[in-house]
């Protein structure tokens, strides 16, 4: 554990080092939802500080499966999963949104798969693209009788049974621009919740906040393209 604990430190210097800007990103929101916020001051930081491990967690966890380190590739996936699964039980208990919840259930077993071959080299084979597709249409179809059909919910379903699927796909290239189409869905959906609330002459600084973290992130990702462009050219 202790191992694993400095070699994250030590990669997030090293990252720290090679984006240094998202940084000064991260500082300028802290600054507006400061200065500019007069709701609970304590809650918003919380939120916030959760969003950037869980952004920072899922880029070093790119950088690890870019360059085949597997196991720390999946330590830090399901750290993002365990992150993110507390984001969706906060907004589920104390902002009545459920739309998130659900979809936890496909992160967990995405990460447990990932986590428990790496690590201990147990394969759940039954855990694949096909079962996936089959769980999230299941859970899909219920989202949509028992939860929400709000347009912009069901595209999140979408989004989100999209990137499950592609999480257990063993394909380099189809887990990359999964994630790809992910972050770009979801640094959309912030930026629409942002206009949507200035719009209201109530600009909600969390959401603007979700969408700078998650701009940075498809930023990086954006920043791997060269690399699965040569990838797709010599498969020709």
């Amino acid at each position: 554990m202790i191992d694993w604990v400095n070699v994250f430190l030590r990669e997030i210097k090293s990252f720290s080092k090679d984006n240094v800007w998202i940084f000064f990103v991260l500082l300028f929101c802290l600054w507006v939802v400061y200065f500019t916020w007069k709701w609970d001051i304590s809650s918003i930081l919380w939120i916030f500080l959760a969003n950037f491990l869980w952004n920072l967690f899922i880029m070093t966890m790119q950088n690890y499966y870019t360059n085949w380190k597997n196991k720390l590739w999946a330590i830090n996936q399901l750290c993002s999963v365990i992150i993110f699964t507390l984001l969706s039980l906060y907004w589920f208990f104390f902002e009545n949104q459920s739309q998130y919840l659900i979809w936890q259930i496909m992160y967990i077993l995405s990460a447990w798969k990932v986590f428990v071959f790496y690590n201990f080299w147990k394969d759940f084979s039954f855990l694949n693209e096909k079962t996936f597709i089959f769980i999230n249409f299941i859970l899909f179809t219920l989202f949509i009788l028992y939860i929400s059909n709000v347009w912009f919910h069901i595209l999140q379903g979408v989004w989100f049974s999209l990137i499950t699927t592609g999480l257990v796909s063993v394909k380099d290239k189809v887990k990359y621009w999964l994630n790809v189409y992910w972050i770009w869905a979801l640094t959309a959906w912030s930026l629409w919740g942002v206009v949507l609330s200035y719009l209201s002459w109530s600009l909600d600084w969390i959401a603007f906040g979700y969408f700078l973290l998650t701009w940075t992130v498809f930023v990086f990702y954006l920043k791997l393209l060269p690399k699965y462009l040569n990838l797709y050219n010599k498969n020709k």
